[in-house]
C-alpha cells in the first residue's frame, strides 16, 4: 500500500507539473509569478476535500438500483457545479486578490493550476482505490477535462476582474459546469452500457472543450494590455530594473511593477 501511494503521489504530482509547465506558455506577454500559480495550485488541491465530502452521498454506490444511469445522469450535474465551484474559489481567495492578477489571461493561467492541483489529487485517489492503470489512462482525459473547463471559467473570471463586470464569472459557470456535467456523464454512462456512442459523444465534448480552452487564450492574448510592448523591435523597449519585464522605451512608469523610472541626464533634457 505504501508504495502505491508514493507511486499514486510522485506520478500525478509529475503529470500536473508537466501540463502546468504547457498551457503556462499561453502566458506569452505578462509571466505570472511562480509563488502564486504554486498557491493556486494547492489551493485547488485542497479544494478535492470539501468537494468529496459533498459527493459523498451520491447513489454511485447502489449498482441493483433500476434507476441507475438516470441517477448517474442527475449525480453528475452536482459533481460539475461542486467541483468547476471548488476551483473557483482556489484562485477567488488567493491569486484573484492580487496585484499581479491584472489581465484576462491571468484568469486563464490561475485557475489552470487551480485546476491541476485538483486533478492530480483526485488521480491520486483514483490510483488507491481502483489500481494505477486507472491513473495513467487519466493522465490525459481527466487532467485535460479539468484543464478546458477551468480554463473557459477562468477566461471569464479574468474579463470578470479586469473590466469590473461580476456577471461574467456567471457566464463562465455556464459554460465550465454543463461541459464538466456532460462529459462524465457520456463517458461513465457509455462505460456502463458499453456504448460507443455515448463514449464517443464524452470525447467529443472533450475535444469541444480543448478548442474553446485554445480559441479563448488567443482572445485573451489578443486584449493583453502588455502586448503592445512585446510586439515593437529591441531598440525600441527597455527592460524594468525592478521586475526585469519588457516595456517601451518612452514609459516613465513600468505597466507590470508600477515603478516610476530614474531618466538620466539625457533623457532628462530630451523631455524638457
Amino acid at each position: 500500500m505504501g508504495g502505491l501511494l508514493i507511486l499514486a503521489v510522485v506520478f500525478s504530482l509529475l503529470v500536473a507539473l508537466f501540463w502546468l509547465k504547457k498551457f503556462k506558455k499561453m502566458d506569452k506577454y505578462e509571466k505570472e509569478p511562480e509563488r502564486l500559480i504554486f498557491l493556486t495550485f494547492f489551493a485547488g488541491a485542497l479544494g478535492t476535500v470539501p468537494s468529496f465530502l459533498l459527493e459523498s452521498f451520491l447513489p454511485f454506490h447502489k449498482r441493483e438500483s433500476p434507476l441507475l444511469l438516470q441517477h448517474l445522469f442527475l449525480s453528475f450535474l452536482w459533481v460539475g457545479m461542486v467541483e468547476e465551484f471548488f476551483k473557483y474559489l482556489a484562485v477567488r481567495l488567493t491569486a484573484y486578490r492580487s496585484n499581479e492578477f491584472n489581465e484576462v489571461m491571468d484568469g486563464m493561467v490561475y485557475m489552470i493550476s487551480a485546476a491541476l492541483g485538483f486533478a492530480a489529487t483526485e488521480n491520486v485517489g483514483y490510483m488507491l482505490g481502483f489500481g494505477y492503470v486507472v491513473g495513467f489512462s487519466r493522465a490525459i482525459l481527466s487532467y485535460l477535462a479539468h484543464i478546458s473547463f477551468s480554463a473557459i471559467l477562468g477566461f471569464y473570471m479574468g474579463r470578470a476582474k479586469i473590466e469590473g463586470r461580476k456577471n461574467l464569472i456567471l457566464v463562465g459557470f455556464i459554460f465550465a459546469v454543463p461541459l464538466h456535467w456532460l462529459y462524465n456523464s457520456f463517458l461513465v454512462l457509455g462505460t456502463a452500457k458499453a456504448s460507443g456512442g455515448l463514449l464517443l459523444s464524452g470525447l467529443m465534448v472533450w475535444v469541444f472543450g480543448l478548442i474553446l480552452t485554445l480559441v479563448l487564450a488567443k482572445k485573451a492574448q489578443s486584449v493583453s494590455p502588455f502586448r503592445t510592448a512585446h510586439l515593437l523591435p529591441k531598440s525600441l523597449t527597455k527592460r524594468c530594473p525592478t521586475c526585469g519585464k519588457t516595456v517601451s522605451s518612452k514609459a516613465l512608469v513600468c505597466h507590470h511593477c508600477g515603478k516610476p523610472f530614474i531618466l538620466d541626464e539625457e533623457e532628462v533634457t530630451l523631455k524638457a
